[in-house]
C-alpha cells in the first residue's frame, strides 16, 4: 500500500478532526473517552507456521488476547505474493490486514525474496488508514493512523547489521554495507516520525534489532564496533531528539526480562530484549500497561522472539 495522498484534511497522511461534529459523534467521543486500546507486536519469524490452515492466523490473534491492533514482523511474504497476502489480509475476521512487503530483488535474494514484511491488522471500527514509506523497499515500516484516537502506530522491523554489501537503489551501486544501511534506516525512519509527530503522537513498536543497554541483554552487550555505533546514534539521535519513551522501561526500571531467545544456545542462556514500544512522551501518561509474554511456550515453538503488549487509554487517568 502507497502513502496516502494528502488530500482535504490531511496533511502528511494524518487525518485532522473537524471542529463540529454531530450528536452521535460526541456520543461516540464520550464512549472513547474510557476507552482503552490494546496493541501487541510479535516476530513470527516466518508468518507461513502461523497459518497452517485460513483460520490459524485468527487463533493465534485469540491467543494474544484478541488486540485491537496487532503487529506482525517477518512475515516473509513477498509484495508480489498477491494470492498471500490477500489470505493474510482476511486472516483474523472483524479485523482489517494492511502489509508492507519486500520488493527489494537485489538485496534481498534468500528463499526468492521471501523474507522480512510486516503486516498490522487493526479492528474494523478503528477506521485504520494504513501506508509504507516509498523508501521502504524490504518491507520494514507500516503506519497506521487511528483517527478516533488522534494517535499514529507505526510498526517496525528495523534492518539486523552485518558485512553484507548493500546495493543502493539510488546510486545505482554497491555503496558500504548493511551496517550502514541500519544507520540509514533509522535516520530515515526518524524523518518520518518527525513528519509524524507534528500531527499526531506516536507509537513505534516492533522489532528493532537493537539492545539498549546491558541490562537488555545477556549474557553480554555487544560493544565492539560498528555495534556501539549504531546503538550511540539510537539512543542519541533518534529517541533521544524526537522525544520518545521506551515504555517497558519506563514501567519497569529494574526487570531482566528478553524477548528473543537463540534457539541455539545449549549451555547457558543468550538472549536479548530487542522487541519494545517507544512512544511520544506525551503519551506516558495514558499508558495502562506494559509487558512480555514470556510464559507461553507456544509462542516459543514457532518463533525465537515473545510477543510485547502495550495498552493505553484515550485520555489520562480517566475513570467513569
Amino acid at each position: 500500500m502507497d502513502r496516502l495522498s494528502r488530500g482535504p484534511g490531511i496533511r502528511c497522511g494524518v487525518p485532522r478532526t473537524e471542529p463540529h461534529g454531530t450528536a452521535k459523534d460526541r456520543d461516540s467521543a464520550l464512549a472513547l473517552e474510557y476507552a482503552e486500546l490494546s496493541i501487541v507486536s510479535w516476530n513470527v519469524e516466518n508468518v507461513a507456521r502461523l497459518r497452517a490452515a485460513p483460520q490459524e492466523l485468527a487463533a493465534w490473534h485469540d491467543r494474544l488476547g484478541s488486540p485491537d491492533v496487532l503487529c506482525l514482523q517477518e512475515l516473509s511474504v513477498r509484495d508480489q505474493d498477491a494470492q498471500a497476502a490477500a489470505d493474510l489480509r482476511r486472516g483474523i475476521p472483524g479485523w482489517a490486514g494492511a502489509f508492507s512487503l519486500n520488493r527489494d530483488e537485489r538485496n534481498v535474494t534468500f528463499r526468492g525474496g521471501r523474507a522480512y514484511g510486516v503486516g498490522t491488522w487493526t479492528r474494523n471500527d478503528l477506521d485504520a488508514q494504513s501506508f509504507r514509506p516509498e523508501w521502504d523497499r524490504e518491507g520494514r515500516v507500516l503506519v497506521s493512523i487511528l483517527p478516533a484516537w488522534k494517535l499514529v502506530v507505526v510498526n517496525v522491523y528495523a534492518v539486523n547489521g552485518t558485512a553484507k554489501p548493500y546495493y543502493d537503489h539510488d546510486h545505482g551501486r554497491f555503496v558500504g554495507d548493511r551496517h550502514a544501511f541500519k544507520r540509514r534506516f533509522i535516520t530515515q525512519l526518524g524523518e518520518l516520525v518527525r513528519d509524524l509527530q507534528n500531527e499526531a503522537p506516536v507509537i513505534l513498536i516492533g522489532d528493532w534489532n537493537v539492545s539498549q543497554t546491558a541490562q537488555d541483554t545477556y549474557p553480554r552487550l555487544r560493544t565492539e564496533e560498528p555495534h556501539a555505533l549504531a546503538r550511540r546514534e539510537f539512543a542519541e539521535g533518534f529517541v533521544a531528539q524526537l522525544r520518545l519513551a521506551d515504555v517497558f522501561r519506563h514501567r519497569h526500571p529494574r526487570a531482566h526480562q528478553y524477548t528473543w531467545f537463540n534457539p541455539r544456545a545449549r549451555y547457558r542462556p543468550d538472549a536479548a530484549r530487542v522487541d519494545f514500544a517507544l512512544i511520544s512522551e506525551s503519551l506516558l501518561p495514558r499508558v495502562v500497561d506494559v509487558s512480555i509474554d514470556e510464559a507461553d511456550a507456544a509462542f516459543k515453538a514457532v518463533s525465537d522472539h515473545v510477543p510485547v503488549r502495550v495498552s493505553l487509554r484515550s485520555s489520562p487517568e480517566k475513570t467513569p
